[in-house]
């Protein structure tokens, strides 16, 4: 007799997936080409850029090979920026990047036409000043931008080479101590010169204290403490055990400042100081509050407070998705003056399906995870400061919209008009590049609605789940035409 046919076996069930940490290394790898011809650079240097940048602190770097490639094979894992420069080219970032203990993350950046400043640094006396540690930013230069360095030679002289075009501000460490910064105006393939002679330096030691202003009898009853963020005196100090503040600083007229918050107060003093060489300063600085008050703000303080999220992302299946951004809401300082202040996020991007973020702790929090092609998902948690949770996020058959709009470059800002789907104001999901492109991701599958700041007319589009309409270049008198 003929056997029986084998019944069709059924799938064997995927392991489960390990909770990613940042106990550990990852490997960040970075590729780096000329914005003109898309040659590999050789020689540029790479700089994994954590917040806040201190440019006290040299910079955490790495320059490339032959083939344009910098590797970082025990890159501290976390959320930070890919940036590079080279001679004779400017800056270009990828920011918000994360990686995992065990993990890989890539970037591709092509560099601009850049500019070079070169010039000889003194001491007090005339003579040259070797060794010291010159650190230049832009004027688009906040967080997430590199600085370029330089050490001076024997001679005091110095070249800082891959400027970015426009102002440049440059701050010079000596080893005697920080001194003042100096700026300058620099055009893409000049060599432009400064020189640097230094007035001095000494030690000042600042003790923040509170003024004796009857406004300090509010807060009698209030259970937050003072906390102070920043003192400087012509530059930055740091904070010592005794909560003084230190630093050696070039000496001249100087304003010594404090800032810093109470609950939702903030907290600002000034005094005006006189530095001399070798004669050390230590003063009380008094500090009050602001005269407006308290102001009533969202539900969570106003000093925010971080958990650890820790996941993977999943496809709407099931399995492991590549290439999510997870989207964090951003602690900012108008949670301190008005509950309506704009949201802004961070979009991280991870490259594989594990990921470990920060999240600012809440009432409840909500941290998002979408691919380009628009399908998103989200996770709702609530936390302690400190604590460590473990959810993972599985995406949904969503879609997105995307297209271009005209942006300007106004100052250290590139401005363009503000785009709403839907009514939704600050879109958890969206992302606007410099150069005017957008993208809105997680829409349900069915009929949505643009609108542009400054025009009352609204652009209708269609989603498919897992697929991107694209809208094209978007202009105020275009919106009404149907796609």
């Amino acid at each position: 007799p003929t056997a029986p046919p084998a019944s069709p076996s059924a799938p064997r069930p995927r392991p489960p997936l390990t909770p990613p940490t940042r106990d550990g290394t990852g490997l960040a790898e970075v590729r780096v080409v000329s914005a003109q011809d898309q040659r590999p650079l050789a020689g540029a240097m790479v700089a994994i850029i954590r917040e806040p940048v201190d440019l006290a602190n040299p910079l955490e770097s790495a320059l490339t090979d032959e083939q344009g490639l910098a590797r970082f094979p025990a890159a501290l894992p976390g959320h930070f920026h890919l940036c590079a420069r080279g001679a004779g080219h400017g800056e270009d970032c990828e920011p918000d990047v994360g990686l995992v203990a065990g993990g890989t993350i890539t970037a591709h950046l092509a560099l601009p036409p850049g500019a070079t400043v070169t010039g000889q640094v003194r001491k007090l006396d005339g003579t040259p000043a070797q060794g010291v540690r010159l650190m230049a930013r832009g004027e688009r230069s906040v967080e997430k931008w590199m600085p370029t360095q330089a050490i001076t030679d024997a001679q005091g002289h110095y070249r800082l080479d891959g400027v970015s075009p426009g102002p440049v501000y440059i701050h010079p460490f000596s080893p005697e101590g920080q001194g003042l910064g100096r700026d300058l105006d620099v055009k893409a393939g000049e060599e432009a010169r400064l020189d640097i002679q230094f007035a001095g330096f000494t030690t000042v030691t600042v003790q923040p204290s509170r003024s004796r202003n009857r406004r300090w009898s509010r807060f009698k009853k209030s259970n937050n403490v003072d906390v102070i963020e920043s003192v400087s005196v012509g530059v930055p100090l740091r904070r010592q055990d005794d909560g003084g503040w230190t630093g050696n600083v070039e000496v001249g007229s100087h304003t010594a400042h404090v800032s810093g918050v109470h609950g939702w107060s903030t907290l600002d003093g000034w005094k005006k100081v006189e530095l001399a060489p070798g004669v050390p300063l230590s003063i009380k600085v008094p500090y009050d509050s602001n005269v407006h008050g308290v102001t009533i703000g969202p539900p969570h303080p106003p000093v925010p407070h971080y958990f650890e999220l820790a996941g993977h992302v999943l496809m709407p299946d099931g399995t492991p998705a590549k290439g999510a951004r997870i989207s964090v809401m951003k602690p900012t300082q108008y949670w301190r003056g008005c509950s309506q202040s704009p949201r802004y996020f961070s979009q991280i991007r991870f490259e594989g399906s594990a990921f470990v973020v920060n999240p600012v702790v809440g009432t409840q929090t909500v941290v998002h995870a979408w691919l380009d092609d628009g399908r998103a998902g989200s996770v709702t948690v609530t936390a302690t400061e400190g604590q460590r949770v473990v959810a993972d996020i599985r995406l949904e058959d969503t879609g997105a919209v995307v297209g271009h709009v005209d942006v300007t470059q106004e100052g250290t800002y590139v401005v363009g008009p503000r785009l709403n789907v839907d009514d939704w104001i600050y879109h958890p999901m969206s992302f606007r590049g410099a150069d005017g492109r957008f993208i809105v991701a997680g829409l349900p599958p069915g009929e949505h609605f643009l609108t542009m700041e400054g025009s009352l007319d609204k652009r209708p589009f269609v989603i498919e789940g897992g697929a991107r309409t694209d809208l094209g270049h978007l202009k105020a008198d275009t919106l009404a035409r149907t796609p």
